[in-house]
């Protein structure tokens, strides 16, 4: 997940947490700002060149203590553990895998609260669980997107995992990804080519956030249609 990414989720979510009183929406505006500030350390972006020092030091004496946890809690074990999680987000710190790891739970939490506080929890479950679903596989698609696109490297586990290797297999998909890779690659050759491919790594980041509202909206709908609810309301008018 790319910094503006990151940024604009915890935006968004810092937004509810204060305004719409959703309270585990605050830990996971924590955890993107965390992921933001793990972007940041480990960019060569001259955009970040003022912060990038300055954020690494703050998130290596995070690490410090995040790895002495794991060490004291599952001894050799729990440092495997830490690594593998790292390795696998493929984020600069451990501070940073952790938060990138506890976003999505957190948000079922969210999801299961809504639940919980809604007067009809049958028809919430119904929707929240359409809306998460679709958000989650819509999110897989735009991910795999973006590492063919620029490059980068691809989820192996997960329902991104997944995803990747369910779209690699078409030919056709594989064929569009290599195109779109030639052409970006392309991109960063011309004049003022590296401030080119940034200004489309933002702009897949704004699209990516823009998708991932959209498609938990359109699985709400969804989720609406096969709970009822509205003809209930309807009814009872």
């Amino acid at each position: 997940m790319g910094v503006v990414t990151s940024v604009l989720f915890a935006g968004r979510n810092g937004y509810k947490c204060v305004n719409q009183h959703e309270g585990t929406r605050g830990a996971v505006a924590l955890c993107q700002s965390v992921s933001s500030l793990d972007g940041i350390s480990s960019s060569t972006s001259s955009l970040f060149s003022g912060l990038t020092k300055s954020t690494g030091n703050v998130l290596k004496g995070a690490d410090e203590a995040v790895e002495n946890l794991f060490k004291n809690i599952g001894g050799e074990a729990g440092e495997k553990t830490l690594e593998k999680i790292t390795t696998s987000t493929g984020a600069s710190t451990k501070i940073g895998a952790l938060a990138q790891k506890a976003v999505n739970p957190l948000l079922c939490v969210a999801a299961g609260v809504r639940v919980l506080n809604d007067d009809d929890q049958y028809a919430a479950l119904i929707e929240e669980t359409s809306a998460m679903a679709t958000m989650f596989g819509a999110e897989s698609v735009m991910k795999y997107a973006r590492s063919a696109l620029t490059n980068s490297s691809q989820a192996t586990t997960g329902l991104a995992g997944k995803t990747a290797n369910l779209l690699s297999s078409s030919s056709s998909i594989k064929g569009l990804a290599e195109k779109a890779s030639k052409w970006y690659k392309n991109l960063g050759t011309s004049t003022n080519g590296s401030a080119k491919q940034m200004i489309v790594r933002i702009g897949l980041d704004a699209l990516f956030v823009g998708g991932s509202i959209l498609a938990y909206n359109v699985g709400k709908k969804i989720g609406e249609f096969f709970s009822h609810r509205g003809d209930e309301e309807n009814n009872k008018a």
